[in-house]
Protein backbone atom coordinates (compact mmCIF):
# COMPACT_ATOMS: atom_id res chain seq x y z
CA UNK A 1 0.00 0.00 0.00
CA UNK A 2 2.68 2.28 1.33
CA UNK A 3 4.76 1.60 -2.32
CA UNK A 4 1.26 2.55 -4.36
CA UNK A 5 0.42 5.37 -2.43
CA UNK A 6 4.12 6.57 -3.89
CA UNK A 7 4.08 5.62 -6.43
CA UNK A 8 0.53 7.99 -7.39
CA UNK A 9 1.50 10.89 -5.17
CA UNK A 10 4.44 10.60 -8.35
CA UNK A 11 1.63 10.71 -10.92
CA UNK A 12 0.16 13.37 -9.46
CA UNK A 13 3.47 15.08 -9.30
CA UNK A 14 4.30 14.71 -12.83
CA UNK A 15 0.88 15.59 -14.35
CA UNK A 16 0.93 18.44 -12.09
CA UNK A 17 4.48 19.90 -13.94
CA UNK A 18 2.97 18.61 -17.57
CA UNK A 19 -0.39 20.68 -17.30
CA UNK A 20 1.80 23.54 -15.39
CA UNK A 21 3.88 23.64 -18.10
CA UNK A 22 1.03 23.92 -20.33
CA UNK A 23 -0.68 26.15 -18.75
CA UNK A 24 2.21 28.54 -18.52
CA UNK A 25 3.22 28.78 -21.93
CA UNK A 26 0.27 30.65 -23.52
CA UNK A 27 0.46 32.69 -20.22
CA UNK A 28 4.23 33.55 -21.15
CA UNK A 29 2.83 34.60 -24.65
CA UNK A 30 0.38 36.41 -23.34
CA UNK A 31 2.69 38.42 -21.15
CA UNK A 32 5.35 38.86 -24.16
CA UNK A 33 2.79 40.21 -26.70
CA UNK A 34 1.41 42.61 -23.97
CA UNK A 35 5.46 43.60 -22.96
CA UNK A 36 5.57 44.41 -26.95
CA UNK A 37 2.21 46.23 -27.17
CA UNK A 38 2.88 48.28 -24.72
CA UNK A 39 6.65 49.46 -25.64
CA UNK A 40 5.49 49.68 -29.27
CA UNK A 41 2.11 52.18 -27.64
CA UNK A 42 4.66 53.91 -25.61
CA UNK A 43 7.20 54.27 -28.36
CA UNK A 44 4.50 55.38 -31.00
CA UNK A 45 1.62 57.49 -29.60
CA UNK A 46 1.90 60.25 -27.41
CA UNK A 47 1.07 60.45 -23.69
CA UNK A 48 -0.39 62.62 -21.76
CA UNK A 49 2.91 63.86 -20.56
CA UNK A 50 5.93 63.65 -22.52
CA UNK A 51 9.48 63.91 -21.48
CA UNK A 52 11.11 67.05 -23.01
CA UNK A 53 14.11 66.01 -25.52
CA UNK A 54 17.60 66.99 -23.94
CA UNK A 55 20.28 68.40 -26.26
CA UNK A 56 23.38 68.00 -26.11
CA UNK A 57 25.66 71.09 -25.66
CA UNK A 58 27.71 72.25 -28.47
CA UNK A 59 31.40 71.42 -27.90
CA UNK A 60 34.23 73.46 -30.02
CA UNK A 61 36.50 70.35 -31.60
CA UNK A 62 40.06 71.01 -30.84
CA UNK A 63 42.56 70.62 -33.40
CA UNK A 64 44.31 67.88 -31.29
CA UNK A 65 40.77 66.03 -31.49
CA UNK A 66 40.13 66.90 -35.01
CA UNK A 67 43.61 65.33 -36.40
CA UNK A 68 43.01 62.44 -34.13
CA UNK A 69 39.73 61.34 -35.83
CA UNK A 70 41.69 61.09 -39.61
CA UNK A 71 41.42 57.46 -40.27
CA UNK A 72 45.02 55.48 -40.28
CA UNK A 73 44.22 54.76 -44.56
CA UNK A 74 44.46 58.75 -45.02
CA UNK A 75 47.86 60.13 -45.08
CA UNK A 76 48.91 64.09 -45.84
CA UNK A 77 51.04 67.12 -46.02
CA UNK A 78 51.09 71.12 -46.45
CA UNK A 79 50.95 71.86 -49.72
CA UNK A 80 51.53 75.88 -50.09
CA UNK A 81 50.46 75.88 -53.91
CA UNK A 82 46.81 75.19 -53.39
CA UNK A 83 44.40 77.40 -51.92
CA UNK A 84 43.18 77.97 -48.87
CA UNK A 85 40.24 76.98 -46.98
CA UNK A 86 39.28 81.06 -46.70
CA UNK A 87 40.16 81.52 -50.35
CA UNK A 88 38.10 79.07 -51.49
CA UNK A 89 34.98 80.22 -49.07
CA UNK A 90 35.85 84.03 -50.90
CA UNK A 91 35.31 82.41 -54.63
CA UNK A 92 32.04 80.81 -53.30
CA UNK A 93 30.66 83.74 -52.28
CA UNK A 94 31.28 85.64 -55.51
CA UNK A 95 30.01 83.18 -57.52
CA UNK A 96 27.04 83.04 -55.22
CA UNK A 97 26.39 86.86 -56.51
CA UNK A 98 26.63 86.24 -60.65
CA UNK A 99 23.83 86.69 -62.65
CA UNK A 100 21.50 83.98 -63.98
CA UNK A 101 23.60 83.91 -67.53
CA UNK A 102 26.66 83.49 -65.56
CA UNK A 103 25.02 80.34 -63.51
CA UNK A 104 23.89 78.72 -66.35
CA UNK A 105 27.00 78.82 -68.37
CA UNK A 106 28.68 77.36 -65.00
CA UNK A 107 26.63 74.53 -64.68
CA UNK A 108 26.14 73.71 -68.40
CA UNK A 109 29.97 73.42 -68.30
CA UNK A 110 30.02 71.25 -64.99
CA UNK A 111 27.75 69.39 -66.98
CA UNK A 112 29.93 68.61 -70.28
CA UNK A 113 32.77 68.09 -67.94
CA UNK A 114 31.37 65.43 -65.43
CA UNK A 115 28.82 63.64 -68.39
CA UNK A 116 30.32 60.88 -68.48
CA UNK A 117 29.93 59.98 -64.25
CA UNK A 118 26.48 61.53 -64.28
CA UNK A 119 25.22 58.88 -67.35
CA UNK A 120 26.68 56.02 -64.59
CA UNK A 121 25.37 57.80 -61.15
CA UNK A 122 22.63 60.04 -62.15
CA UNK A 123 22.42 63.08 -59.83
CA UNK A 124 23.36 61.36 -56.54
CA UNK A 125 26.82 63.00 -56.00
CA UNK A 126 28.66 66.12 -56.69
CA UNK A 127 31.02 65.81 -58.53
CA UNK A 128 34.62 67.98 -58.28
CA UNK A 129 37.09 65.08 -60.17
CA UNK A 130 37.49 63.29 -63.17
CA UNK A 131 39.88 61.06 -64.87
CA UNK A 132 39.96 59.03 -67.53
CA UNK A 133 42.31 55.95 -68.04
CA UNK A 134 43.44 52.37 -69.69
CA UNK A 135 39.27 52.97 -70.80
CA UNK A 136 38.35 53.39 -66.91
CA UNK A 137 36.79 56.65 -65.77
CA UNK A 138 37.69 57.85 -61.77
CA UNK A 139 35.81 60.78 -60.18
CA UNK A 140 35.11 62.11 -57.17
CA UNK A 141 31.95 63.03 -55.97
CA UNK A 142 30.36 64.23 -52.49
CA UNK A 143 26.98 63.97 -51.18
CA UNK A 144 25.21 63.99 -48.09
CA UNK A 145 27.89 61.18 -46.20
CA UNK A 146 30.98 62.90 -47.30
CA UNK A 147 33.13 62.33 -49.90
CA UNK A 148 33.11 59.24 -52.38
CA UNK A 149 35.94 57.23 -55.18
CA UNK A 150 33.70 56.57 -58.31
CA UNK A 151 34.73 54.04 -60.99
CA UNK A 152 33.27 53.26 -63.97
CA UNK A 153 34.55 49.49 -65.41
CA UNK A 154 33.60 47.28 -68.39
CA UNK A 155 30.26 49.45 -67.97
CA UNK A 156 29.79 48.55 -64.58
CA UNK A 157 29.62 51.64 -62.00
CA UNK A 158 30.61 51.66 -58.29
CA UNK A 159 31.16 54.03 -55.62
CA UNK A 160 33.48 53.61 -52.82
CA UNK A 161 32.56 55.78 -49.87
CA UNK A 162 36.52 57.06 -48.75
CA UNK A 163 36.05 56.74 -44.80
CA UNK A 164 37.00 60.49 -44.04
CA UNK A 165 36.60 62.27 -40.86
CA UNK A 166 33.99 64.57 -40.50
CA UNK A 167 36.40 67.67 -40.48
CA UNK A 168 37.94 66.96 -43.88
CA UNK A 169 37.11 69.11 -46.73
CA UNK A 170 37.94 69.13 -50.47
CA UNK A 171 38.65 72.25 -52.71
CA UNK A 172 36.66 72.60 -55.79
CA UNK A 173 40.05 72.35 -57.33
CA UNK A 174 41.78 69.33 -57.70
CA UNK A 175 45.00 67.49 -59.51
CA UNK A 176 44.44 66.23 -62.72
CA UNK A 177 45.91 62.74 -62.03
CA UNK A 178 44.51 62.57 -58.84
CA UNK A 179 44.61 58.14 -59.15
CA UNK A 180 48.59 56.99 -58.93
CA UNK A 181 49.26 53.19 -57.61
CA UNK A 182 46.02 52.75 -55.84
CA UNK A 183 45.89 55.69 -54.12
CA UNK A 184 44.09 59.02 -54.51
CA UNK A 185 45.06 62.31 -53.83
CA UNK A 186 43.17 65.30 -53.09
CA UNK A 187 43.27 69.23 -52.12
CA UNK A 188 41.78 70.16 -49.31
CA UNK A 189 41.90 70.98 -45.56
CA UNK A 190 40.88 70.07 -42.11
CA UNK A 191 37.66 72.35 -40.94
CA UNK A 192 35.34 72.40 -37.68
CA UNK A 193 32.73 74.52 -36.76
CA UNK A 194 34.04 77.72 -35.21
CA UNK A 195 31.15 78.71 -32.80
CA UNK A 196 27.46 77.77 -31.51
CA UNK A 197 24.68 78.52 -34.32
CA UNK A 198 21.18 78.23 -35.58
CA UNK A 199 18.69 78.36 -38.26
CA UNK A 200 17.86 79.50 -40.57
CA UNK A 201 21.89 80.72 -40.95
CA UNK A 202 24.58 77.42 -41.89
CA UNK A 203 27.20 77.17 -39.46
CA UNK A 204 30.61 79.16 -39.33
CA UNK A 205 33.02 77.12 -40.71
CA UNK A 206 37.34 77.74 -39.93
CA UNK A 207 40.34 75.68 -41.02
CA UNK A 208 42.42 74.03 -38.21
CA UNK A 209 44.74 72.65 -40.57
CA UNK A 210 45.10 74.16 -44.33
CA UNK A 211 46.26 73.66 -47.57
CA UNK A 212 46.65 69.86 -47.51
CA UNK A 213 47.22 67.29 -50.32
CA UNK A 214 45.92 63.90 -49.01
CA UNK A 215 46.58 60.39 -50.05
CA UNK A 216 44.29 57.93 -49.55
CA UNK A 217 44.70 54.14 -50.03
CA UNK A 218 42.12 52.59 -51.88
CA UNK A 219 42.94 49.32 -51.24
CA UNK A 220 41.30 50.00 -47.83
CA UNK A 221 38.54 51.68 -49.34
CA UNK A 222 37.78 49.17 -52.13
CA UNK A 223 37.17 46.14 -49.30
CA UNK A 224 33.40 45.15 -49.42
CA UNK A 225 33.78 41.58 -47.14
CA UNK A 226 30.07 40.58 -48.18
CA UNK A 227 30.23 41.92 -51.48
CA UNK A 228 26.79 43.82 -51.29
CA UNK A 229 27.85 46.90 -53.49
CA UNK A 230 28.31 48.94 -50.16
CA UNK A 231 31.99 49.22 -49.06
CA UNK A 232 33.17 48.29 -45.15
CA UNK A 233 33.48 51.50 -44.67
CA UNK A 234 30.10 53.22 -45.77
CA UNK A 235 28.41 50.26 -43.83
CA UNK A 236 30.53 50.79 -40.75
CA UNK A 237 29.16 54.67 -41.01
CA UNK A 238 25.55 53.73 -41.52
CA UNK A 239 25.49 50.70 -39.13
CA UNK A 240 24.69 48.05 -41.62
CA UNK A 241 26.81 44.81 -41.55
CA UNK A 242 29.37 44.43 -43.44
CA UNK A 243 29.86 41.19 -43.11
CA UNK A 244 26.20 40.79 -44.09
CA UNK A 245 24.63 41.92 -47.81
CA UNK A 246 20.94 42.04 -46.38
CA UNK A 247 21.92 43.12 -42.26
CA UNK A 248 18.09 42.84 -41.79
CA UNK A 249 17.82 39.53 -42.82
CA UNK A 250 14.45 40.45 -45.28
CA UNK A 251 15.81 38.98 -48.37
CA UNK A 252 16.56 42.40 -50.37
CA UNK A 253 20.85 43.20 -50.68
CA UNK A 254 21.38 46.39 -48.46
CA UNK A 255 22.24 47.89 -51.99
CA UNK A 256 18.62 47.88 -53.27
CA UNK A 257 16.69 47.77 -50.03
CA UNK A 258 14.71 51.16 -49.28
CA UNK A 259 14.96 50.33 -45.47
CA UNK A 260 17.96 48.49 -44.78
CA UNK A 261 17.94 48.62 -41.21
CA UNK A 262 15.04 47.09 -40.48
CA UNK A 263 12.25 44.10 -41.91
CA UNK A 264 9.76 46.26 -42.92
CA UNK A 265 6.32 45.11 -42.25
CA UNK A 266 2.61 46.49 -43.11
CA UNK A 267 0.21 47.60 -40.98
CA UNK A 268 -2.28 50.63 -40.87
CA UNK A 269 0.38 52.46 -39.06
CA UNK A 270 3.45 51.38 -40.73
CA UNK A 271 1.56 52.73 -44.56
CA UNK A 272 0.96 56.25 -42.38
CA UNK A 273 4.16 57.07 -42.22
CA UNK A 274 5.47 55.22 -45.46
CA UNK A 275 2.73 57.65 -47.13
CA UNK A 276 3.80 60.64 -45.11
CA UNK A 277 7.27 59.47 -45.87
CA UNK A 278 6.55 59.52 -49.21
CA UNK A 279 4.64 62.71 -49.49
CA UNK A 280 7.44 64.59 -48.60
CA UNK A 281 9.50 63.20 -52.20
CA UNK A 282 6.39 63.08 -54.15
CA UNK A 283 8.20 65.18 -56.77
CA UNK A 284 10.97 62.87 -56.79
CA UNK A 285 11.84 59.05 -57.21
CA UNK A 286 15.12 59.15 -54.95
CA UNK A 287 14.42 55.14 -54.26
CA UNK A 288 17.41 53.61 -57.04
CA UNK A 289 19.79 55.63 -56.04
CA UNK A 290 21.72 53.46 -53.98
CA UNK A 291 23.81 55.76 -52.32
CA UNK A 292 21.94 58.60 -51.08
CA UNK A 293 19.35 57.64 -47.60
CA UNK A 294 17.20 60.10 -45.60
CA UNK A 295 18.11 59.47 -42.14
CA UNK A 296 15.53 59.73 -39.04
CA UNK A 297 15.65 58.95 -35.36
CA UNK A 298 12.77 57.29 -33.78
CA UNK A 299 12.35 54.34 -31.32
CA UNK A 300 8.99 53.64 -32.60
CA UNK A 301 8.41 49.80 -33.98
CA UNK A 302 5.43 50.95 -36.93
CA UNK A 303 7.91 54.11 -38.14
CA UNK A 304 11.43 51.66 -38.62
CA UNK A 305 9.07 49.32 -40.27
CA UNK A 306 7.94 51.17 -42.72
CA UNK A 307 8.41 50.88 -46.77
CA UNK A 308 8.59 53.67 -48.82
CA UNK A 309 8.43 53.63 -52.27
CA UNK A 310 10.60 57.06 -53.13
CA UNK A 311 12.86 57.10 -50.76
CA UNK A 312 15.95 54.88 -48.89
CA UNK A 313 15.95 55.81 -45.43
CA UNK A 314 17.88 54.78 -42.70
CA UNK A 315 16.24 54.89 -39.10
CA UNK A 316 17.99 54.30 -36.12
CA UNK A 317 16.92 54.58 -31.99
CA UNK A 318 17.12 57.57 -30.45
CA UNK A 319 20.08 56.67 -28.24
CA UNK A 320 22.07 56.95 -31.47
CA UNK A 321 21.37 60.20 -32.16
CA UNK A 322 24.14 62.39 -31.15
CA UNK A 323 27.10 59.29 -32.05
CA UNK A 324 25.56 59.45 -35.78
CA UNK A 325 24.46 63.31 -36.62
CA UNK A 326 27.26 65.10 -37.42
CA UNK A 327 27.11 69.29 -37.41
CA UNK A 328 28.93 68.58 -40.88
CA UNK A 329 26.18 66.51 -42.77
CA UNK A 330 23.33 68.33 -41.89
CA UNK A 331 20.97 67.37 -44.60
CA UNK A 332 21.42 63.85 -43.61
CA UNK A 333 18.67 64.36 -41.19
CA UNK A 334 17.16 67.15 -42.87
CA UNK A 335 13.24 66.17 -41.00
CA UNK A 336 11.64 64.90 -37.97
CA UNK A 337 8.21 63.19 -37.31
CA UNK A 338 7.13 62.66 -33.85
CA UNK A 339 4.81 60.20 -32.21
CA UNK A 340 1.11 59.82 -33.64
CA UNK A 341 -1.18 61.90 -31.04
CA UNK A 342 -5.11 60.00 -31.72
CA UNK A 343 -8.26 62.66 -31.42
CA UNK A 344 -11.57 61.93 -30.24
CA UNK A 345 -12.51 60.98 -33.35
CA UNK A 346 -10.86 57.33 -33.57
CA UNK A 347 -10.11 57.63 -36.96
CA UNK A 348 -7.97 60.70 -36.72
CA UNK A 349 -4.74 61.29 -35.69
CA UNK A 350 -1.99 63.98 -36.10
CA UNK A 351 1.86 63.82 -35.99
CA UNK A 352 4.67 66.71 -35.18
CA UNK A 353 7.03 67.33 -38.15
CA UNK A 354 10.04 69.52 -38.22
CA UNK A 355 12.81 70.80 -40.27
CA UNK A 356 15.48 73.66 -40.09
CA UNK A 357 13.04 76.00 -42.72
CA UNK A 358 10.27 75.39 -40.29
CA UNK A 359 7.31 72.74 -38.88
CA UNK A 360 3.74 72.13 -37.09
CA UNK A 361 1.64 68.92 -37.59
CA UNK A 362 -0.12 66.56 -39.96
CA UNK A 363 -3.65 66.03 -39.84
CA UNK A 364 -4.72 62.40 -41.10
CA UNK A 365 -7.71 60.49 -41.24
CA UNK A 366 -8.28 56.77 -42.02
CA UNK A 367 -11.17 56.16 -44.25
CA UNK A 368 -12.24 53.00 -45.84
CA UNK A 369 -9.04 51.93 -45.66
CA UNK A 370 -6.84 54.34 -46.75
CA UNK A 371 -5.11 57.22 -45.36
CA UNK A 372 -6.02 60.74 -46.16
CA UNK A 373 -3.36 63.18 -45.33
CA UNK A 374 -3.49 66.82 -44.66
CA UNK A 375 -0.29 68.85 -43.67
CA UNK A 376 -0.46 72.21 -41.34
CA UNK A 377 2.20 73.93 -41.17
CA UNK A 378 2.07 76.11 -37.78
CA UNK A 379 5.47 78.13 -37.89
CA UNK A 380 7.88 79.05 -40.85
CA UNK A 381 12.07 79.86 -39.18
Amino acid sequence: MEKEAVFTVKKIKNYTRKNMKLFYLPVLFISLFSCQKYETEKNCFEGEKEKSTKYKEFKIDSPEEIIKANPDHVKFITNKDIKSYQDEFNDERNIALDDENSWKKKFEKYKTKYSSLIKNFGEQFNYINIQEKNNIIYGIGENQFGYWFLEVKNNISSAYYLGLSKFTHFNDKQPENFIKNNKLFAYGSFIRISESWGYPFGPPIEAVKDQLTFEIDLNTVRKDSDNDRFNDLFEKLILLNPNSADTDNDGIQDFTDVNPLYKSEKSKFTDLYSQVIDDEYQSYNFSKNNYSFTGYFSDCDYFQKMNPANVKVLIYPEKERYNLKSDYKLNMFPEYFGKIKKDKNVNKFYINYGSGAGGGFIEVDFKKGKWVLIKKSTYVI
